[in-house]
């Protein structure tokens, strides 16, 4: 409640800010506090001696009002936009923006549609008069079911008797929808993973417009590397020319994390190229056993971890597992052996803890996973909950979806409140080292085990609690979460600025090592970071030892 005369810099020692008699923050050597407001909503207290700068705040406010870059990054800092603060403070540029440009810009013609019951005749002159190669079958005016192409016509002419057919039977159905938001990327991958030349787009499931392989094309030139990588991926005939390839994937994503590319955009770029990878090496492992075994019984094989949070940007170890029908296991475990071999082979080395689909705990059919997850959910040791923690987080990668849809319905039906209290329980058992002394004492932090783990498994709980285990992304599943007012907007954003951050310096670091020869994986030295980033990682911290707090008190955790 006092008036704040100054604007206080701490030159030595530590202060506490309190609020209602709890202490939320901590203001160390070179911080500020009493920015904002004429009044102060908190009561600071040193906890030891310390000495500050005071600078008065008349000044303080005159150069908010008459310097643009200063006002903009206090505010920036204020409202916890920890990309736009970096961004401010260091002016990174990142020069290959034409891969996240949103779908919605390259758009060029309002969609030219037809209902389902129009002739074919009909429905080509449309085409003839609006000069393009496709038109959108609709129903309720604006919702695709189908599309006719050029292909589809000539389909016609070879096989159709009257051009009064209804362009029904001739269309493509379902139809193949991307959303306008998403990045021109993201429709590259879909059309030459779906081997197609025209994609619908779609805003809240309504037609917006079409685009075409040429259109997107048009748009890559010059910055082509990865769209290169991903077509010659596709092509490979060999695992040698796979592992090349995925070298050079490799020092394609260092260059682009030196550059400024972020954690977020970049894990959307490069997860389809993963996925893609690992296809072709199943592929080729499937031609080469068809020679010996004959065709494999049907199986599914899914990925969990940071993969399958669709999170994996420079490659880690495997973490990987195979549902199937029952039938012939043996063949699917030699399947699966040879697999895990040849991804290790092109550079994704084998898991140290055996979470692979050659071991024979997790190459099973769909009724032993079922089996298996209701007794991690029965019998909630400190082991299964541990293999509720890797496994809740699966996503399909090739064969047969049905297996992971019905997976999915048995694990919903076996979730209790008790093993959402475990879980919660294991998410906030490791606190981020934000306490008294904060980061000043320490030399190292490891920022998956501080970081990245607490805000994935919390936000994974609330989503189990919620039915929202078929989004495996964490931001996906915060963004779900506060749009269904699980979580509260500030929240919301904090969790998704801190997860960036941390991802963002954790991407930088091993970038950084790969290019010096080095290994040092999660493991951060302080001393080698910007003290804008030391600065940044302390208030990430704060965020999420505030959200372990909350689902302490949503759980009733001790």
């Amino acid at each position: 409640g006092d008036k704040i005369d100054y604007v206080y810099v701490v030159f030595s020692g530590l202060v506490g800010i309190y609020e209602n008699g709890e202490r939320v923050d901590t203001v160390t050597k070179g911080e500020i506090f009493g920015v904002f407001g004429e009044r102060s909503k908190y009561v600071a207290k040193a906890e030891e001696d310390t000495i500050c700068y005071l600078i008065k705040r008349e000044l303080f406010e005159k150069l908010l009002n008459s310097n643009q870059r200063f006002s903009k990054f206090f505010k920036t800092f204020l409202e916890r936009r920890f990309r736009a603060f970096s961004e401010i403070t260091k002016e990174t540029v990142f020069e290959d923006r034409i891969f996240l440009t949103k779908i919605s810009s390259i758009i060029t013609k309002k969609p030219v549609v037809c209902s389902p019951h129009t002739s074919i005749r009909d429905a080509a002159i449309k085409m003839e008069l609006n000069r393009v190669g496709s038109i959108v079958v609709v129903v309720e005016g604006t919702r695709p079911v189908g599309i006719l192409t050029d292909h589809d016509l000539r389909h016609f002419i070879i096989h159709g008797k009257n051009p009064e057919e209804k362009v029904s039977a001739y269309m493509s159905s379902p139809p193949i929808c991307i959303d306008e938001d998403l990045p021109i990327f993201e429709a590259y991958l879909e059309i030459l993973r779906k081997g197609i030349n025209h994609l619908i787009v779609t805003k809240n499931g309504k037609v917006t417009g079409v685009i075409t392989s040429k259109d997107l094309l048009a748009q890559f030139e010059p910055s082509t590397s990865l769209i290169t990588l991903y077509r010659r991926i596709r092509k490979a005939t060999s695992l040698m020319e796979i592992r090349s390839l995925f070298y050079d994937l490799k020092k394609s994503v260092v260059h682009l994390v030196l550059k400024g590319l972020h954690f977020y955009d970049l894990s959307r770029m490069i997860t389809g190229v993963y996925d893609c990878t690992v296809q072709s090496v199943i592929q080729l492992i499937e031609d080469e056993m068809k020679n010996s075994v004959g065709k494999l019984p049907p199986y599914l094989w899914i990925h969990m971890g940071s993969s399958a949070r669709m999170e994996q940007v420079i490659a880690t170890d495997q973490d990987n597992a195979i549902i199937h029908e029952g039938d012939d296991e043996k063949i699917l475990l030699e399947f699966a052996r040879r697999v895990n071999n040849a991804l290790d082979a092109i550079g994704i080395p084998k898991c140290p803890g055996n979470y692979m689909a050659s071991n024979p705990n997790w190459n099973m059919s769909l009724e032993g996973w079922i089996e298996k997850f209701e007794d991690w959910f029965l019998n909630l040791t400190p082991e299964n909950v541990r293999y509720l923690s890797i496994f809740l987080d699966i996503r399909p990668i090739y064969g047969k979806s049905k297996f992971y849809e019905e997976l999915l319905e048995g694990i919903y039906e076996n979730v209790t409140m008790q093993s959402l209290r475990f879980l919660a329980h294991d998410s906030v058992a490791i606190e981020p080292p934000s306490g008294l002394f904060g980061l000043r004492k320490l030399e190292k932090v490891d920022l998956k085990l501080h970081g990245i783990y607490p805000i994935v498994n919390g936000v994974r709980v609330l989503a189990l609690e919620n039915k929202i285990i078929n989004i495996t992304n964490t931001r996906e599943r915060i963004e779900k979460l506060y749009e269904i007012d699980v979580i509260q907007e500030n929240l919301r954003r904090d969790l998704i600025e801190s997860y960036e951050f941390i991802q963002d310096l954790r991407l930088k670091y091993q970038s950084k090592s790969i290019l010096e020869g080095k290994n040092n994986g999660n493991v951060i030295n302080l001393h080698e970071l910007d003290r804008i980033d030391v600065f940044v990682l302390k208030e990430c911290f704060k965020i999420i030892s505030g959200f372990q707090k909350f689902l302490k008190g949503k759980y009733a955790i001790e």
